[in-house]
Formats: C-alpha cells, structure tokens, sequence
C-alpha cells in the first residue's frame, strides 16, 4: 500500500511542477529576480509552517521554535541550505529569462527535463563511473535537443540556450542536494534554501531591475503564489514525503518524478493556447526517452 502511496505523492509533484512553466510564462511579464524574490518568500513562510507538523509526524524529537532558544537548524542545514539557494536563484534566472524572451513553457519543460541527463556526466567528471545506459541516453536527449530546439536555418533561439543553462545549473543543484540531504533534515534545508534564494533574488532585483510598481505584482499574484506554494513548497514537500516510504524504488521514482515536463507540455496546451509543430513533438518524446533511460540500470534488471 505503501508503495503505490509513494507513487501518487510523485505523480502529484510532477504534476505541480509541470503546470509551473504555464505559471512562470504568465508571470512572465514582471523581472526575473522580482519573480524569484516573492515566489521564494512564499516558499520559506509555507516551509517553516509545515515543520512544526512534519516534526510531530516523523516524531523525530525536534523542535523548530524552542522558548529561550535559537530555531532549530544545524550546522549542514544551513550550509547546504545557503549554498542551493545560490544555485537555485542563478537557475531559476536563466529560466525565467528564458520563458520571457519567448521559449514556450512545454519546450522549456522538456529542455529543463535535460538535468536528469545532465547529472550522471558531472558526477563522471568526479571519478563516478557512468554506466553504458546513460551514454546512450546522452546520444538519444542531442537528438530530440536538435529537433526540438534547432530550427531549420540550423540556428538555435537564444531563448532556448537560457533555458539549457539552467537545466546545466539544476543538475549542480541536484549534486549538491546529494551531497548535504542525507546529513541532514532535508525539509529544514529548504526552508533556508528558499530564504537564501529570496534574499539573493531581492538584492539582485535591487542592483538590476529596480523598483516593481506594486500593481505589477498584484496582477500576477496568482501565477506568484502557485510558484512559491505549490511548484516550491507543496510538490518539495509531497516528494519528501514519498521518499520517506518504505520499499520505494529510486529508479520508479526518478521516471515518475520527470513526468514534470509531459505536464509541462500539457499545461502549455490547456492552460496558455500553445502550439507546437510536429517535429518538435518528436523532439519532446525523444528527450523523454532519453530521460526515462538515464533512469534504468540494464545489468540490474538482466540480474533480475
């Protein structure tokens, strides 16, 4: 039973996830770092409330708030913390940009989608090795990247390489994620991740954008809050929750948790009117296939 809640609750983040390219493109009109300064402050408020509820539910015997104490975060918390919140605001950036110089948010979701490809050949570079499968999905996502991205005149919007940027700086944010989570309590390094990431986010808007009327804001506070609640806080959260589960497979979770970028696609389509032309429709199911066999390790299942 278990298992299948796990399954849902991935489901679900994919879901939220993927219907926030359709919330980034609407808010697409406002600044980039404004965009990541109000969505990550309604980020950090909805992460520091649930911990109270997730610490009574995990029973795991801390406190966030404490009479006469400083708030409950270690040492790794906020390292880890500070530093994905770097990497978070500088990704998101290049990503919103992108979305606002005209990438369609169902491209942008599949381009973005690359990171799960990404990611095996960085830790490569660290000594790790990389198994045959993933060499071949590297072949397959450069394919469906051609022909979802390059156009005819073999020129490649600029938009597009914004957004591969930042699929390249979300695989570093995966790695270091990797590296801090298992020392720590990884809802708690978010939560100072997102503070992290508003308050680069707020001074860069300052230095670079200046000041946003509050209007401007307002009128898209819809899009704002289903990025800072839903795409940020609940979908992390949900995926917390499903990987805190008994007998959850890596493997299943990683194909189910990429399906961001099938409701990315979708979500375009419903929700903003896109279209997309046939080839680069083939290109989205190349690099979906490219993801999903970055994700299965063929001399395990000979095994089995």
């Amino acid at each position: 039973m278990k298992k299948y809640l796990s399954s849902l609750l991935f489901l679900l983040a994919a879901l939220l996830w993927g219907l926030a390219f359709s919330a980034q493109k609407d808010a697409g009109t406002l600044p980039a770092f404004t965009i990541g300064a109000v969505r990550n402050v309604f980020a950090t408020v909805f992460i520091l409330a649930v911990i109270p509820f997730l610490d009574k539910f995990r029973k795991n015997g801390r406190a966030l708030i404490q009479k006469g104490k400083a708030p409950d975060f270690n040492k790794t918390e906020i390292i880890g913390g500070v530093i994905c919140g770097f990497i978070l605001t500088v990704a998101t950036a290049f990503q919103q940009t992108g979305l606002g110089d005209g990438t369609d948010a169902g491209k942008a979701a599949f381009i973005t989608a690359l990171y799960v490809v990404i990611v095996p050949i960085i830790t490569m570079l660290g000594g790790r090795r990389t198994p045959i499968n993933v060499w071949i999905s590297i072949g397959v996502a450069v394919v469906g990247f051609y022909l979802l991205c390059i156009k005819e005149d073999f020129s490649i919007v600029p938009s597009d390489a914004l957004v591969l940027v930042c699929a390249l700086i979300f695989a570093l944010h995966i790695i270091v994620i990797d590296r801090f989570s298992p020392k720590c309590d990884g809802v708690r390094m978010s939560s100072i991740q997102f503070l992290s990431a508003f308050v680069f986010n707020l001074i860069l808007a300052l230095i670079f954008e200046g000041g946003v009327p509050i209007t401007s804001i307002t009128d898209k506070l819809g899009a704002l809050l289903y990025l800072g609640i839903c795409s940020s806080g609940i979908a992390y959260t949900l995926q917390i929750v499903g990987q805190g589960q008994a007998d959850v497979n890596p493997a299943v979770a990683s194909i189910i948790l990429s399906l961001e970028s099938v409701f990315g696609v979708l979500g375009g389509a419903l929700l903003l009117g896109e279209t997309m032309q046939p080839r680069e429709y083939i290109g989205c199911a190349v690099v979906f296939v490219a993801v999903v066999l970055s994700q299965i390790e063929f001399k395990k299942r000979a095994k089995k």
